[in-house]
């Protein structure tokens, strides 16, 4: 290989290729610089005005729509009857090895009343099925009275609930006020005189009794009322019954009379619950129906 003051042929037309070639390659050079500047600064701006002017108001939209959908959702929810409140299933002992069973149910609505049927469950046998309601924003008690289950021994009792139908008040139905409509057609009914106490023997045997008075000094008379009557020691039930009033009349006051099978201590309270439907206008008397 000839050389040529140190550089050998190949390193003299490389040199030659770089000096005929330099001004291209510094060119391309700049020219790739510039592109790749464009397209970073390309992507930055396009990246600022998607954020600001394409993709951000699309976005808003979206939170709005969540937002509104929330909303509807929200006002949903609140249109839909709660759930009922039950308390805890009361059983009692009885003559016979009967039970009387008892609960208390308590409806939060305020516009939405409900039908159902209902039995209860005592240790795996399943007592008759009755027809149950609860207007708006009131309490009832179910109970099944004198129940002889099959199996003898300790006794504990499930509340069965099924054919739940809701009903929402209209205010058609309660002339715009539903606690007015209450009002004028049940309250004016009360209860007065309520005594418990040991009554005179009845056949040898003297039993607790207890007494009070229906009062109807309202202008509506009542087909049928049922009247459950709890005696209590202190805040405990401690006994439950119920009794049926039938063709309540309009200013009629109605004495009523019931025995206890079972010596009863300690009771200092009576507690007594109307059970009547007045949102069904076949409970009242046909005179007063026909003036609604």
């Amino acid at each position: 290989m000839e050389t040529y003051a140190g550089f050998s042929s190949g390193d003299l037309q490389a040199a030659s290729w770089w000096v005929r070639n330099e001004i291209k390659i510094f060119f391309w050079l700049r020219v790739i610089l510039i592109a790749c500047n464009v397209l970073v600064w390309g992507y930055v701006l396009w990246g600022l005005l998607d954020a600001y002017a394409i993709s951000y108001p699309r976005e808003s939209r979206i939170t709005l729509d969540i937002a509104q959908n929330q909303s509807i959702l929200d006002t949903i929810e609140q249109g839909r009857p709660k759930n009922v409140g039950t308390s805890q299933v009361l059983v009692f002992a009885t003559t016979e090895n009967r039970l009387d069973i008892t609960v208390d149910l308590e409806n939060p609505n305020e516009q939405w009343w409900v039908e159902f049927s209902y039995r209860f469950n005592v240790s795996g046998e399943q007592t008759p099925t009755h027809q149950g309601f609860i207007l708006p924003a009131s309490q009832t008690t179910l109970t099944e009275l004198g129940y002889a289950p099959k199996a003898k021994g300790g006794k504990s009792a499930q509340l069965v609930v099924e054919n739940i139908r809701w009903h929402r008040v209209t205010p058609s139905e309660v002339d715009g006020n539903y606690n007015e409509f209450i009002r004028k057609r049940f309250g004016n009914v009360s209860v007065e005189h309520v005594n418990f106490g040991v009554a005179s023997p009845v056949e040898g045997q003297s039993l607790p009794r207890t007494t009070f008075d229906v009062v109807n000094r309202g202008a509506y008379g009542y087909w049928s009322i049922d009247y459950v009557i709890k005696l209590k020691r202190g805040s405990t039930v401690v006994a439950v019954n119920t009794v049926n009033i039938r063709n309540l009349k309009p200013g009629e006051t109605r004495p009523v009379e019931l025995y206890w099978s079972d010596k009863l201590q300690g009771v200092n309270k009576t507690e007594i619950i109307p059970i009547i439907n007045l949102l069904d206008p076949n409970v009242y008397l046909p005179s007063k129906r026909l003036t609604q």
